[in-house]
């Protein structure tokens, strides 16, 4: 099963993580941004900005222990920010609107 994001361009390609760094993706060119968990998939489609998330952890100086605990997509509405988040460790998954406009 398959865990992370994963972009469908305008032109049809599909883009999953682990080929091409987030930073690398043509951001105005995304058709479908999806998160993707187990079987599992939530999609973003008609926005016009998008971002990736991963919270992780690691053991300083052991490469070997990096983990990811935290998996999210979202996309900018306005002064908001609209996250999609699933547990790594339960698969358990949330939406969170963070407001960061005035009043």
């Amino acid at each position: 099963m398959r865990r992370g994001w994963q972009v469908e361009l305008i032109n049809g390609s599909i883009i999953e993580e682990g080929q091409m760094e987030w930073r690398e993706v043509p951001k105005v060119k995304i058709k479908t941004l999806s998160l993707l968990y187990d079987g599992r998939r939530w999609d973003l489609f008609g926005k016009s900005a998008y971002f990736i998330k991963n919270k992780a952890s690691m053991v300083p100086g052991v490469v070997a222990s990096f983990k990811i605990e935290q998996r999210c997509i979202g996309y900018y509405d306005g002064a908001k920010k609209i996250h999609y988040i699933v547990d790594e460790a339960t698969g358990k998954f949330n939406m969170e609107v963070v407001d960061n406009g005035e009043g």
